[in-house]
Protein backbone atom coordinates (compact mmCIF):
# COMPACT_ATOMS: atom_id res chain seq x y z
CA UNK A 1 0.00 0.00 0.00
CA UNK A 2 1.16 3.50 -0.82
CA UNK A 3 0.38 5.98 1.93
CA UNK A 4 0.44 9.71 1.23
CA UNK A 5 0.42 11.84 4.38
CA UNK A 6 -0.56 15.48 3.89
CA UNK A 7 -0.52 18.19 6.50
CA UNK A 8 -3.26 20.79 6.09
CA UNK A 9 -2.47 24.21 4.61
CA UNK A 10 -1.62 27.33 6.55
CA UNK A 11 -4.01 29.02 8.99
CA UNK A 12 -3.67 32.33 10.75
CA UNK A 13 -2.70 30.56 13.96
CA UNK A 14 0.01 28.63 12.12
CA UNK A 15 1.31 31.90 10.70
CA UNK A 16 1.27 33.51 14.16
CA UNK A 17 2.97 30.53 15.80
CA UNK A 18 0.05 29.52 18.03
CA UNK A 19 -1.03 26.11 19.25
CA UNK A 20 -4.20 25.00 17.47
CA UNK A 21 -4.86 21.46 18.63
CA UNK A 22 -8.58 20.70 18.75
CA UNK A 23 -9.55 24.35 18.12
CA UNK A 24 -11.27 24.48 14.73
CA UNK A 25 -9.34 27.10 12.79
CA UNK A 26 -9.97 27.39 9.01
CA UNK A 27 -7.36 27.81 6.29
CA UNK A 28 -6.28 31.35 5.54
CA UNK A 29 -5.92 32.64 1.98
CA UNK A 30 -2.40 31.27 1.60
CA UNK A 31 -3.54 27.96 3.06
CA UNK A 32 -6.19 27.62 0.35
CA UNK A 33 -3.57 28.28 -2.34
CA UNK A 34 -1.33 25.66 -0.73
CA UNK A 35 -4.17 23.14 -0.64
CA UNK A 36 -4.88 23.72 -4.32
CA UNK A 37 -1.21 23.13 -5.09
CA UNK A 38 -1.30 19.84 -3.15
CA UNK A 39 -4.44 18.83 -5.07
CA UNK A 40 -2.70 19.45 -8.40
CA UNK A 41 0.34 17.48 -7.30
CA UNK A 42 -1.70 14.47 -6.15
CA UNK A 43 -4.15 14.28 -9.03
CA UNK A 44 -1.83 11.93 -10.93
CA UNK A 45 -1.67 9.56 -7.92
CA UNK A 46 -5.26 8.36 -8.46
CA UNK A 47 -5.89 7.41 -4.82
CA UNK A 48 -8.51 4.84 -3.97
CA UNK A 49 -9.57 6.86 -0.91
CA UNK A 50 -8.97 10.25 0.74
CA UNK A 51 -9.18 10.31 4.54
CA UNK A 52 -9.31 13.46 6.64
CA UNK A 53 -9.42 14.78 10.14
CA UNK A 54 -12.78 16.37 10.90
CA UNK A 55 -11.19 19.74 11.72
CA UNK A 56 -11.90 22.43 9.12
CA UNK A 57 -8.29 23.14 8.16
CA UNK A 58 -7.71 19.49 7.27
CA UNK A 59 -11.14 18.90 5.74
CA UNK A 60 -10.83 21.96 3.48
CA UNK A 61 -7.46 20.68 2.27
CA UNK A 62 -8.78 17.14 1.78
CA UNK A 63 -11.86 18.37 -0.11
CA UNK A 64 -9.73 20.07 -2.75
CA UNK A 65 -7.59 16.94 -3.10
CA UNK A 66 -10.62 14.66 -3.33
CA UNK A 67 -12.29 16.92 -5.89
CA UNK A 68 -9.22 16.82 -8.15
CA UNK A 69 -9.08 13.02 -7.88
CA UNK A 70 -12.80 12.39 -8.31
CA UNK A 71 -13.22 10.98 -4.79
CA UNK A 72 -15.21 11.76 -1.66
CA UNK A 73 -13.61 12.61 1.67
CA UNK A 74 -13.87 10.00 4.42
CA UNK A 75 -13.72 11.71 7.83
CA UNK A 76 -12.08 9.94 10.76
CA UNK A 77 -11.77 11.76 14.08
CA UNK A 78 -8.71 9.66 14.99
CA UNK A 79 -6.81 11.84 12.50
CA UNK A 80 -7.44 15.03 14.49
CA UNK A 81 -4.58 16.98 16.02
CA UNK A 82 -3.47 16.23 19.55
CA UNK A 83 -5.43 18.29 22.08
CA UNK A 84 -3.26 20.96 23.69
CA UNK A 85 -5.76 21.76 26.44
CA UNK A 86 -5.07 25.13 28.06
CA UNK A 87 -2.28 25.87 25.59
CA UNK A 88 -4.60 26.27 22.61
CA UNK A 89 -4.42 29.84 21.37
CA UNK A 90 -1.11 30.40 23.17
CA UNK A 91 2.10 31.01 21.25
CA UNK A 92 4.75 28.30 21.09
CA UNK A 93 7.27 30.73 22.50
CA UNK A 94 4.97 31.98 25.27
CA UNK A 95 4.19 28.68 26.95
CA UNK A 96 7.76 28.38 28.20
CA UNK A 97 7.21 31.45 30.38
CA UNK A 98 3.64 30.61 31.45
CA UNK A 99 4.06 26.85 31.95
CA UNK A 100 7.80 26.25 32.47
CA UNK A 101 7.61 22.80 34.09
CA UNK A 102 4.81 21.46 31.89
CA UNK A 103 6.51 22.87 28.80
CA UNK A 104 9.82 21.20 29.67
CA UNK A 105 8.07 17.86 30.18
CA UNK A 106 6.08 18.19 26.95
CA UNK A 107 9.16 18.85 24.86
CA UNK A 108 10.99 15.93 26.47
CA UNK A 109 8.58 13.90 24.28
CA UNK A 110 7.92 10.92 26.51
CA UNK A 111 4.79 8.79 26.25
CA UNK A 112 3.39 10.38 29.42
CA UNK A 113 4.05 13.95 28.23
CA UNK A 114 0.90 16.05 27.93
CA UNK A 115 -0.05 19.74 27.95
CA UNK A 116 -2.21 20.86 30.92
CA UNK A 117 -5.73 19.60 30.26
CA UNK A 118 -4.62 18.06 26.97
CA UNK A 119 -3.77 14.71 25.42
CA UNK A 120 -0.65 12.63 26.05
CA UNK A 121 1.62 11.25 23.34
CA UNK A 122 0.55 7.73 24.39
CA UNK A 123 -3.10 8.63 23.80
CA UNK A 124 -2.20 10.06 20.40
CA UNK A 125 -0.27 6.89 19.57
CA UNK A 126 -3.20 4.65 20.51
CA UNK A 127 -5.69 6.35 18.22
CA UNK A 128 -3.35 6.77 15.25
CA UNK A 129 -2.23 3.14 15.53
CA UNK A 130 -5.87 2.03 15.71
CA UNK A 131 -6.56 3.97 12.52
CA UNK A 132 -3.62 2.31 10.73
CA UNK A 133 -4.71 -1.14 11.89
CA UNK A 134 -8.23 -0.58 10.55
CA UNK A 135 -6.88 0.87 7.31
CA UNK A 136 -4.72 -2.18 6.66
CA UNK A 137 -7.63 -4.52 7.40
CA UNK A 138 -9.89 -2.66 4.97
CA UNK A 139 -7.16 -2.65 2.33
CA UNK A 140 -6.07 -6.27 2.80
CA UNK A 141 -5.04 -7.76 -0.54
CA UNK A 142 -5.40 -4.45 -2.38
CA UNK A 143 -2.50 -2.57 -3.89
CA UNK A 144 -3.54 1.05 -3.97
CA UNK A 145 -2.81 4.59 -2.84
CA UNK A 146 -4.44 6.12 0.22
CA UNK A 147 -4.25 9.85 0.96
CA UNK A 148 -4.47 10.91 4.62
CA UNK A 149 -4.90 14.60 5.38
CA UNK A 150 -4.09 15.34 8.98
CA UNK A 151 -1.93 17.47 11.28
CA UNK A 152 1.66 17.70 12.47
CA UNK A 153 1.15 15.56 15.57
CA UNK A 154 -0.59 12.55 13.99
CA UNK A 155 1.76 12.53 10.99
CA UNK A 156 4.78 12.45 13.29
CA UNK A 157 3.16 9.65 15.28
CA UNK A 158 2.44 7.59 12.14
CA UNK A 159 6.14 7.71 11.34
CA UNK A 160 7.19 6.89 14.92
CA UNK A 161 4.80 3.92 15.09
CA UNK A 162 5.51 2.47 11.64
CA UNK A 163 9.29 2.75 11.89
CA UNK A 164 9.47 1.94 15.62
CA UNK A 165 11.22 5.21 16.46
CA UNK A 166 11.61 6.45 20.03
CA UNK A 167 8.91 8.99 20.98
CA UNK A 168 11.75 11.30 22.01
CA UNK A 169 12.28 11.91 18.28
CA UNK A 170 8.79 13.43 18.04
CA UNK A 171 10.00 17.04 17.86
CA UNK A 172 12.89 16.17 15.54
CA UNK A 173 10.51 15.39 12.67
CA UNK A 174 9.66 18.51 10.68
CA UNK A 175 6.20 18.58 9.09
CA UNK A 176 5.39 21.89 7.35
CA UNK A 177 1.93 23.10 6.28
CA UNK A 178 0.77 21.52 3.00
CA UNK A 179 3.76 19.17 2.95
CA UNK A 180 3.58 15.68 1.46
CA UNK A 181 5.20 12.57 2.95
CA UNK A 182 5.02 9.27 1.06
CA UNK A 183 5.40 5.78 2.50
CA UNK A 184 5.17 2.30 1.02
CA UNK A 185 3.79 -0.22 3.51
CA UNK A 186 4.80 -3.84 3.09
CA UNK A 187 3.89 -6.97 5.03
CA UNK A 188 7.17 -6.94 6.95
CA UNK A 189 9.03 -3.76 6.05
CA UNK A 190 8.09 -0.19 5.18
CA UNK A 191 9.83 2.44 3.08
CA UNK A 192 9.83 6.21 3.51
CA UNK A 193 10.04 7.71 0.01
CA UNK A 194 9.44 11.40 0.78
CA UNK A 195 9.35 13.36 4.03
CA UNK A 196 7.99 16.91 4.34
CA UNK A 197 8.11 17.31 0.53
CA UNK A 198 7.23 20.87 -0.58
CA UNK A 199 8.33 21.29 -4.20
CA UNK A 200 4.69 21.62 -5.26
CA UNK A 201 4.54 24.90 -3.30
CA UNK A 202 7.29 26.55 -5.35
CA UNK A 203 6.07 29.80 -6.84
CA UNK A 204 3.58 30.63 -4.08
CA UNK A 205 4.18 34.01 -2.50
CA UNK A 206 5.74 33.46 0.89
CA UNK A 207 5.16 35.40 4.09
CA UNK A 208 7.41 35.22 7.14
CA UNK A 209 6.15 32.47 9.44
CA UNK A 210 6.49 32.28 13.20
CA UNK A 211 8.47 29.38 14.59
CA UNK A 212 6.00 26.58 15.27
CA UNK A 213 5.98 23.07 16.65
CA UNK A 214 2.61 21.61 15.77
CA UNK A 215 -0.89 22.19 14.49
Amino acid sequence: MKLILVRHGETEWVRQGKYQGSTDIPLNRRGVLQARAVARALKKERPIVVYSSQLARAYETASLIAQSCGKKVVIDQRLCEVSFGRWEGESHLGIGAKFPKASQKWYSARWTSRPPGGESLRELEKRTSAFLTDLRKRSSGRNGTCVIVSHGGPIRMFLISLFKISPQMFWNIRIEPASISILHLGHRTHELRFLNHQDHLNGLKRKPLMRRKNG
